[in-house]
């Protein structure tokens, strides 16, 4: 609490200095953002914590996947049993992907089977903007968004044009080539075109089970979209996405896992006047095989099949009120896993409403959803939020809410391991903000608690002695439980300034992630975090060093097995040629640091990538 004082203290005075010493920078266009409440607003606007990271924050950093860029995101811990294309998890303040929802272009992308989302061996290069919104959400978005959501957004502004080619290799024999086109076809009629490739050799991520193994990665992706307007009121979108990988683990030994991914979906969108109204259909389907790499023989499939159909409607009463709402409706079917499961289907209907006050210095908003969900229930949630801007430059924040996180199919219905008698988890989430924008500088500091109950958790409860060795008969064996209540608080803090030709954010986080019946720290969640990026210009060089400081954790629920801290330095360089040429340098952990964040998997040592695009 101490530290929370200090920063808490030093904030405002370091924001003043830079007001006072500091020319004000040229004002730019506002940016518009849909995460928040599922239609377009700005980011100003938005009262929940949210992070935007741009298209080319993400092409100047040293990121070589969607992971790599979370990772350096406030709120955000990640940890991987090896390198890209492997097991991944993001935490979102403390909470499991299992407890956050993921979406491409507002598509949940989260699997029915083990609910988590791969996202890892999605092309970078598909990427138009991340938007990270923080803390419970599930009075707009329903199931799973208990710790937040995390919506990848590929569609480019309207009339934006570009050209391009791009090819990399690197270290383990890396090899990226990406082609884009986006234009207008018409003066009413947008396009965007992406084939990526991205191949790896990759490392062995266990040298102590003395295999002698790499084990590498292997993606091809595509992405079209057309963005058609009718009128002045009426637009329409089509867009689809797949995504065909390859990555190698160790399950006994080398084994491999064919995954497929299609995404895809139409929406029409009618504004005129007070009303803006949408209505969406879309499909994904997530597919991945897997079988010992020396023989692919009779692959273990895992399934997931999910159509979605979404009706949204706003009306701005007046000046100060507006009226959200809709309905929702899902269906998920993994009757194409090769396991057989009690059930195989299942869907959930929902209907929404909200609204959204603006007066004077203050801002008020509110939510309430219903779910009916065919398997584990209906449920409730809401959210309140509300802001004060009691100064030009500063605005004070609070929001509280109810959330979430339904089980999956392996949860409820795994075969040998089934519970299909599991609650949902609920959660309360409520947390306090303060925002200080004061010319070139701007901080944030919020401090946050989530509340969960009837905590669905995995426990070993036969041959848990076994490495996975031998056949699967004699594998461990696990079993899911609501076992506990957890209580996740923290503080998260962030900074960003200029001085002179360098432009700086720091970030600094503390975590107290309990289960509550024990009084010991949920797994894998870092208390302590201190992340840190400079980016400087020189006339058409740019250079970005990223830092990152990951306090301890705990592998095991008993917390006596430790996962060390560390801290690992990126940099990345590019330098852009008149012609539409750019050459991009990335050296990450440029000081080769040994470290896991799962236990007796070896992260990522020092690799380096040379790359150039042309665009024209």
């Amino acid at each position: 609490m101490k530290k929370f004082i200090l920063l808490a203290a030093v904030a405002p005075a370091f924001g003043y200095a830079q007001e006072t010493q500091q020319a004000p920078q040229t004002e730019q266009p506002a940016t518009m953002v849909v995460t928040a409440n599922r239609m377009e607003q700005t980011e100003a606007s938005v009262i929940a914590p949210l992070t935007v990271v741009s298209r080319s924050e993400i092409e100047s950093s040293g990121a070589q996947d969607i992971i790599d860029v979370l990772s350096q995101q406030v709120g955000i811990s990640v940890t991987r049993n090896g390198g890209k294309g492997h097991t991944e998890s993001v935490f979102i303040r403390g909470t499991s992907s299992a407890q956050s929802l993921f979406l491409i272009d507002g598509v949940r992308i989260n699997t029915a089977t083990n609910g988590g989302a791969q996202l890892s061996l999605l092309p970078l290069e598909f990427v138009e903007r991340i938007e990270i919104l923080r803390g419970a959400r599930a009075s707009i978005y329903g199931a799973d968004a208990v710790g937040g959501v995390i919506n990848i957004i590929t569609r480019p502004s309207f009339g934006s044009e570009y050209h391009g080619l791009k090819a990399a290799v690197g270290t383990q024999e890396t090899v990226k080539l990406a082609a884009r086109a986006s234009g207008q076809l018409d003066d009413a009629t947008q396009y965007n075109v992406i084939f990526s490739k991205d191949k790896s050799n990759g490392y062995d991520i266990r040298p102590q089970d003395n295999l002698d193994e790499d084990y590498g990665y292997d993606t091809f992706g595509g992405l079209l979209s057309l963005d058609h307007e009718f009128n002045q009121a009426w637009r329409g979108r089509v867009f689809l996405l797949l995504n065909d990988s390859e990555s190698e683990f160790i399950q006994g030994g080398k084994a491999l896992t064919k995954h497929k991914q299609t995404v895809y979906g139409a929406s029409v969108n009618y504004t005129q006047d007070r009303i803006n109204s949408e209505f969406a259909l879309n499909s994904q389907q997530d597919q991945s095989d897997t079988a010992p790499a020396d023989n692919f023989v009779d692959p273990q499939r895992y399934s997931t099949e999910r159509v979605a159909a979404n009706w949204l409607l706003g009306y701005q009463l007046n000046q100060q009120w507006l009226l959200q709402g809709g309905l929702d409706y899902q269906k998920d079917d993994i009757s194409g896993t090769s396991l057989i499961y009690q059930q195989e289907s299942r869907d959930n209907k929902a209907a929404h409403i909200g609204t959204r006050a603006d007066y004077d210095q203050h801002t008020l908003e509110g939510s309430l959803r219903y779910d009916d969900n065919e398997h584990y229930g209906d449920h409730t949630t809401y959210n309140l939020g509300w802001a004060w801007q009691f100064q030009p430059s500063m605005r004070f924040n609070a929001l509280h809410g109810t959330a979430f996180r339904a089980p999956t199919f392996n949860d409820l219905y795994y075969p040998g391991s089934e519970n299909p008698s599991l609650k949902a988890e609920t959660s309360t989430n409520s947390e306090l903000g303060l925002e200080l924008n004061l010319l070139q500088s701007q901080w944030q500091l919020n401090v946050f608690r989530n509340d969960v109950d009837n905590l669905i958790a995995w426990g070993c409860v036969a041959r848990c002695d076994n490495d996975y060795s031998g056949t699967p008969d004699t594998w461990p064996l696990w079993t899911p439980d609501n076992v506990s209540d957890a209580r996740i608080q923290g503080i998260e803090f962030q900074g960003e300034f200029s001085t002179a030709w360098v432009n700086h954010r720091v970030i600094v986080e503390f975590l107290d992630p309990k289960d509550r019946s024990t009084d010991k720290n949920l797994i894998r969640r870092p208390e302590e975090q201190v992340k840190y990026k400079a980016d400087m210009y020189w006339q058409s060089l740019q250079v970005v060093v990223d830092f990152l400081w990951r306090g301890d954790s705990y592998e095991d629920a008993a917390n006596t097995t430790t996962i060390d801290s560390h801290s690992i330095w990126d940099l990345s360089a590019n330098y852009k040629f008149a012609s539409g040429l750019r050459v991009d340098a990335k050296l990450r952990n440029v000081f080769d640091k040994q470290y896991s964040t799962v236990n007796d998997y070896q992260a990522q040592g020092r690799t380096f990538e040379l790359g150039a695009s042309y665009q024209f």
